[in-house]
C-alpha cells in the first residue's frame, strides 16, 4: 500500500448540524499518479443552510523530481434550503437554489527544496495555476456563466545558520469572467478565531460566485479589502531555537519543533484592471455616516509586521503570532493569530 492513499477526515460543529466531510484515494504506482475526491458541508446561516457536495477526479504527470503538471476536473453542487416560518406565508413558498458547475484547474509546480526540520525549508519552489468554472444549472442566476483565475505562488528560503532561515514569499490572483471570485484580503491561513470586518462590503457592479481569503496579513482582521484580484508578499526570519543553538538530540516534540519568527507582509485586493490598485481604506462606520481611513503601509499595499512562535502541540503545529500595522513603531495594540498549519 505504499503507492496507494486513502484519506479521510471529518469536522464537527458545535452544533453537530454544519459539518464537513473528506475521502480521497490517490494511485500513485505508475508515472502518472491519479485519484478521486469527495468533499461535502454544510454550512448554515441566519435564514436557511447551504449543502454542497464536490466530486472530483485529478491526474499528475511529473517531468522529473521537480516539475509536474496536473489536472483537476470536477462536478460541484450547492442547495440552499431557506428556513420556514409558519407566522410568515411568504417563506413557506420560497423555492430552493440550487447551484450546479463543472470545475477546472491546472497547475504547473516546480519544486527542488529540501526539508531539514519541521516548517523550515532550504530551496525554492512556486506555482502557476489556472481555474475555469462554468455554471450548468438549469436555472439562470446571472448574465453569463463562466468563472476563470488566474494565480502564482512564489516562495524561496534562504539558509542563514544551521536550521535559521529567511523565506519570503510573492504570490497574486486574478478572477475574470460573467461570474468572478471575490478575495477577502487579511489574517492568516489557517485562523483558529477569525475577525471579520463586516463593514466592507463587496462592489455592488460585479457578480460574484465564488469566495475565497487572500492571507497571511498579520495585523489585519480578514475583509480588510476586497475584489476580483489581490497580491499578497511575505518575509519572515524563522530560528528553530533549540535545534539550531543545540547539536544534540531533542526528544520532545514541542521542543524540537519550537520556533520564533520576525515578518513582515504586504498586500492588496482591489476590483478591475491594475490601475485599480490602491492602499485599502478602512470604513469604521455603517452608513449614513461613514469615516474613511487609509491603513498603514507602503506605496498602494497595505502592511504589517510583528513576531511570532510556533511549535507542535498535541501533533498539531501551531502558529501565534501578533502583528502591527505599519502606521509607528509599535504604535497601538496587537491583532493577535492563533493558526493552523505550516509555512505562510
Amino acid at each position: 500500500m505504499e503507492d496507494i492513499k486513502i484519506t479521510g477526515a471529518f469536522k464537527l460543529s458545535t452544533n453537530l448540524k454544519d459539518n464537513e466531510w473528506l475521502m480521497s484515494y490517490q494511485n500513485l504506482k505508475r508515472r502518472i499518479d491519479w485519484g478521486t475526491t469527495y468533499y461535502r458541508n454544510v454550512m448554515g446561516a441566519t435564514n436557511g443552510r447551504t449543502f454542497t457536495n464536490l466530486y472530483q477526479t485529478s491526474a499528475a504527470y511529473p517531468f522529473d523530481n521537480s516539475k509536474r503538471i496536473k489536472l483537476d476536473v470536477g462536478y460541484r453542487s450547492d442547495k440552499s434550503v431557506f428556513f420556514t416560518d409558519i407566522n410568515d406565508i411568504a417563506s413557506l413558498k420560497e423555492p430552493d437554489i440550487k447551484r450546479k458547475f463543472v470545475t477546472t484547474h491546472v497547475e504547473y509546480v516546480y519544486d527542488n527544496t529540501l526539508n531539514p526540520t519541521q516548517n523550515i525549508w532550504n530551496g525554492l519552489r512556486y506555482k502557476f495555476y489556472f481555474d475555469w468554472n462554468t455554471d450548468v444549472s438549469k436555472e439562470v442566476y446571472s448574465t453569463g456563466k463562466y468563472n476563470f483565475n488566474w494565480g502564482m505562488d512564489a516562495r524561496y528560503y534562504y539558509p542563514i545558520y544551521r536550521n535559521f532561515i529567511w523565506a519570503g514569499r510573492a504570490a497574486g490572483e486574478f478572477s475574470w469572467g460573467n461570474q468572478k471570485t471575490i478575495y477577502f484580503l487579511g489574517g492568516t491561513d489557517g485562523w483558529l478565531f477569525p475577525k471579520f470586518n463586516n463593514n466592507n462590503q463587496p462592489a455592488a457592479d460585479n457578480y460574484y460566485t465564488f469566495q475565497s481569503l487572500a492571507v497571511n496579513m498579520r495585523g489585519f482582521s480578514q475583509n480588510l479589502s476586497n475584489g476580483n484580484n489581490n497580491v499578497i508578499i511575505n518575509s519572515e526570519f524563522r530560528l528553530p531555537v533549540f535545534s539550531t543553538l543545540f547539536s544534540r538530540p531533542i526528544n520532545n516534540a514541542f521542543l524540537r519543533n519550537f520556533q520564533l519568527v520576525q515578518f513582515f507582509d504586504l498586500g492588496a485586493a482591489w476590483n478591475g484592471s491594475y490601475n485599480g490598485l490602491q492602499r485599502p481604506s478602512i470604513i469604521l462606520e455603517q452608513p449614513p455616516i461613514q469615516v474613511f481611513s487609509k491603513v498603514g503601509g507602503l506605496g498602494p499595499f497595505a502592511g504589517g509586521y510583528g513576531f511570532g512562535a510556533r511549535s507542535t502541540v498535541l501533533g498539531y503545529f501551531l502558529r501565534f503570532d501578533a502583528g502591527w500595522t505599519m502606521n509607528g513603531i509599535f504604535k497601538g495594540k496587537p491583532l493577535y493569530n492563533l493558526s493552523l498549519g505550516l509555512d505562510f
